[in-house]
């Protein structure tokens, strides 16, 4: 019976630590004990607990529709926090034309404080206290929110926030534009003229489009973003994605050390994960957008 039991071990780590069995079995003898939960160690009153990268979001709407708490993006955002597990925070800045433009931008950097006054743990939401990473903060957006995102990442760069440790940022079809045609924009004139008369609408004073908070090549370093990693997602059939693509080659010959992304859907158009977004296109960009998360750097 012995000598029939040895025959079935493939490998026997001794002393007793592992035993592997032929059949595929692994038989553990130390190291079995049940994991200890984060919390106050009685003996040496250390406290312990899970922590987690934190994800601030920007939703999109051209700065004049869209709220943070829509149904589109309550459904994205629990997909991508699902997939990605991360703490999101999804910010609602005011809209133009009530409020224009620089309103937003203002509004979204308010959040960023605010979200930094809990490092350390004493800020307002104990869930932030307790459960964030700040060594690990993400900022993305979609369309107008990539916008947002990315001038956001620029004045963390400048204004050194303390609290926030920006891992990294993922624009979601950029809204960028600029008086000069990139890529292949001059075969879309009418939706180049409709991009134009939106930014007039929320930013009634603007120069036009190559107004620096429009087009980020303007009066800008892009070599000034703290962050070590981008991605940046674009869709074929939208017009935004020359701006992206241009967005990224521009970014490798700044001085930037970072490492930079593309993803590019094809036969998809503008924030199509949001109307479909259980569709193929919108699911491989939604595993995409949370490995970058995951990846690091750390």
């Amino acid at each position: 019976m012995e000598s029939t039991v040895l025959e079935e071990i493939a490998f026997d780590g001794r002393p007793p630590v592992l035993r592997i069995y032929k059949d595929g079995r692994v038989e553990r003898s130390v190291g079995t004990q049940i994991d200890v939960p984060p919390g106050i160690d009685s003996k040496t009153n250390v406290e312990s607990k899970d922590a987690l990268p934190l994800l601030v979001y920007f939703h999109d709407g051209a700065f004049f529709i869209g709220t943070a708490s829509s149904p589109m993006y309550h459904t994205y955002l629990n997909s991508l926090v699902a997939e990605a597990n991360v703490i999101a925070v999804s910010v609602d800045y005011r809209r133009a034309p009530e409020h224009p433009i620089p309103i937003a931008y203002h509004d979204s950097w308010y959040a960023l404080k605010w979200l930094a006054s809990h490092y350390g743990g004493n800020g307002h939401e104990k869930w932030l206290n307790r459960h964030v990473d700040f060594n690990k903060v993400y900022l993305s957006g979609d369309s107008a929110g990539a916008n947002i995102a990315h001038h956001m990442a620029i004045r963390i760069g400048k204004e050194k926030l303390d609290g926030i440790n920006l891992a990294g940022i993922m624009l979601i079809h950029p809204y960028f534009g600029g008086k000069e045609p990139v890529g292949d924009e001059t075969k879309d004139p009418d939706k180049r003229a409709k991009i134009e008369r939106f930014w007039r609408l929320v930013s009634p004073t603007t120069s036009g489009t190559d107004d620096p908070w429009i087009n980020p090549f303007k009066d800008q370093s892009l070599a000034s973003l703290v962050c070590s990693r981008v991605l940046v997602c674009v869709a074929e059939k939208d017009v935004l994605r020359h701006r992206g693509w241009y967005y990224c080659e521009r970014l490798k010959k700044t001085g930037w050390k970072g490492e930079v992304e593309m993803m590019e859907s094809k036969g998809e158009d503008h924030v199509f994960h949001l109307l479909e977004p259980t569709c193929d296109s919108a699911m491989a960009k939604l595993k995409k957008v949370a490995a970058f998360m995951n990846q690091g750097p750390w």
